[in-house]
């Protein structure tokens, strides 16, 4: 009766190995007043492209997610698809559920005023688009950090014990 059980998990199991996928997790530096794009390459099929920063160096950024298409009007100035975007701030994240495969191109662009380059951490993900983005915080359970407390503290008052009794027998010994 397992074996049949376990062949029906298998599918399952290997349907979510695909996601997430790490399209980028790196440190990127951009002038102030400037900005610095990268290609994602949204040909999967039904996937939540989920991006996060951390400013670690410089003025505020922001992440512009915006389609291939509309990158030569971005460039020139003038009004282009915006398909999700963060405000300027020190960290931020944005999701975007692709409805059609198609070629994105994702934009951070550091606020001008400022004489150094701003330095980030970028993280850009496929997720799987069941789960909410951001995921839903939970809250602590009480009973459960005080279990833990209190083990470890029996843990380490058994060691403190058997380590004294050991102590205990040695001097005893040479006496």
């Amino acid at each position: 009766m397992k074996a049949p059980a376990l062949l029906f998990l298998i599918p399952l199991l290997s349907a979510g190995a695909d996601l997430p996928v790490t399209l980028f997790d790196d440190l990127v530096e951009v002038a102030p007043g400037h900005a610095r794009s990268l290609a994602i390459p949204a040909r999967q099929g039904a996937a939540r492209l989920a991006c996060s920063f951390r400013v670690l160096r410089g003025p505020e950024a922001r992440l512009v997610l915006i389609p291939a298409e509309s990158v030569d009007a971005w460039i020139e100035g003038r009004a282009y698809e915006e398909l999700a975007a963060t405000p300027y701030g020190r960290v931020g994240s944005l999701a975007h559920l692709p409805r059609s495969p198609r070629e994105l191109v994702l934009v951070v662009q550091a606020r001008n005023g400022s004489s150094r380059a701003t330095r980030l951490r970028l993280l850009a993900r496929f997720l799987d688009p069941a789960v909410p983005f951001p995921p839903s915080p939970r809250p602590a359970e009480r009973w459960r950090g005080a279990v833990l407390v209190w083990s470890s503290l029996a843990v380490f008052a058994l060691a403190a014990i058997a380590g004294a009794a050991r102590l205990q027998r040695l001097f005893a010994s040479r006496r």
